[in-house]
């Protein structure tokens, strides 16, 4: 019985709409993590920015293929740090960008330990777990995946 009730209780998984102009609020929720300090992941945070170069594969490892796009973002108060999507193949389908194209995205942050990107963004798929919205990205206006049917 409890768990009959704890399973009806659980948040459906939402749709979250794209934002109009990519601004610095976009970013807050990021920003906030950012500036606390936190190295856990965190469901439902969104990013947007411009990339910095074209996106680059990454092949092979336990859950396949990624699309890498890294961006440059601006955070509240203005400053500018460099941000990664990272898109499962698998998962998401192949989604690349060129070089200095707005991208948005919603999914999981994660906060890598070593190299040039002070966080990223991943899970930007149809929501695969419990607490987590339907995530996405949108690359120079076109959305990926165009609808959760969840």
């Amino acid at each position: 019985m409890l768990l009959s009730l704890l399973t009806t209780a659980a948040p459906a998984q939402q749709n979250i709409a794209v934002p109009s102009a990519c601004t610095q609020s976009v970013n807050s929720k990021l920003g906030g993590l950012l500036s606390s300090q936190t190295t856990q992941d965190t469901d439902n945070v969104m990013v947007c920015g411009v990339t910095v170069s074209a996106s680059r594969t990454q092949r092979g490892g336990r859950h396949g293929d990624h699309e890498i796009l890294p961006l440059r973002v601006t955070m509240p108060g203005g400053n500018v740090q460099l941000v990664e999507v990272v898109i499962n193949d698998d998962l998401d389908g192949r989604v690349t960008a060129p070089a200095n194209v707005q991208v948005y995205a919603y999914g999981q942050a994660f906060f890598p330990t070593r190299g040039r990107f002070v966080a990223g963004i991943h899970d930007v798929h149809c929501s695969t777990h419990r607490g987590a919205d339907n995530g996405w990205v949108v690359v120079n206006g076109v959305k990926h995946p165009s609808t959760c049917n969840r």
